[in-house]
């Protein structure tokens, strides 16, 4: 009976660790990334691309709450690793699997991708060990790390449609998305600095979600035709969801 109800409550644990409703608007980065480039064409390295996009991101995630444990401590004592509710190894040990899970599948998605994961992971590192405190830099940073996310799907399009004919000016517009993605999370983050202390954590998590709707913005900009509209129903039917996550599941 003491083991069921361990197991029962870790599932719970473990989705506010990688902040579930937030994991939600990851994998529209690469997919717009992707349509922009190579419009509706279809190759599995997209698939490999978004679970890649989502175990780098996830590792992030768990990173920042193994770095933030004295922070949250004190002030988010009901987090999952300072109410003991994952153990730090646990939570190690996940980041160890999720990164190489992440490198892994960047390197299925093309060497192109892998170069984008690489350096995804490095600046997440970054941003997780040193830059988070920054003032500029910091929000600039985190930022950084979604342009990119955006452009790991235009790197397994490069990759798997090279020479072909793409839609034009596909990547032009991709770079453009890459940017207003790291700008707006750039915004974000700056606002979420003091969350704690001004009471902006719903506010925080509102923003979040608007990335879903600016995902689904960039899937309809994209010369893809139903695959774009497609694309964008998809993000957008996953933004009522988020919202309904993110009553239980902490999102910052």
């Amino acid at each position: 009976m003491t083991m069921r109800a361990e197991t029962t409550e870790s599932l719970p644990a473990w989705l506010e660790l990688l902040r579930v409703p937030n994991l939600l608007t990851v994998p529209g980065d690469v997919l717009a990334g992707w349509l922009l480039v190579a419009g509706a064409q279809w190759h599995p390295a997209l698939l490999a691309a978004l679970a890649a996009s989502l175990c780098c991101y996830a590792f992030g995630l768990v990173t920042n709450d193994i770095l933030d444990f004295k922070t949250d401590f004190r002030e988010r004592p009901t987090r999952p690793l300072p109410a003991k509710r994952i153990t730090p190894i646990a939570a190690v040990n996940a980041a160890v699997l999720l990164l190489a899970a992440a490198l892994v599948l960047a390197w299925l998605a093309g060497r192109p991708a892998m170069g984008v994961g690489i350096l995804l992971f490095l600046i997440s590192a970054l941003y997780n060990s040193m830059l988070k405190p920054a003032p500029v830099i910091g929000p600039l940073t985190m930022g950084l790390c979604r342009g990119l996310n955006l452009l790991l799907g235009v790197a397994a399009s490069a990759s798997v449609f090279a020479g072909q004919q793409l839609p034009p000016g596909g990547l032009r517009w991709a770079l453009a998305a890459a940017l207003v993605l790291m700008l707006y999370v750039a915004g974000v983050t700056t606002l979420a600095r003091r969350e704690v202390e001004t009471g902006r954590a719903g506010l925080i998590g509102a923003l979040l979600r608007g990335l879903l709707p600016l995902q689904a913005l960039f899937c309809l900009i994209a010369n893809a035709g139903w695959a774009g509209w497609l694309a964008a129903a998809g993000l957008l039917a996953l933004w009522p969801v988020s919202g309904r996550l993110a009553r239980r599941f902490y999102m910052s």
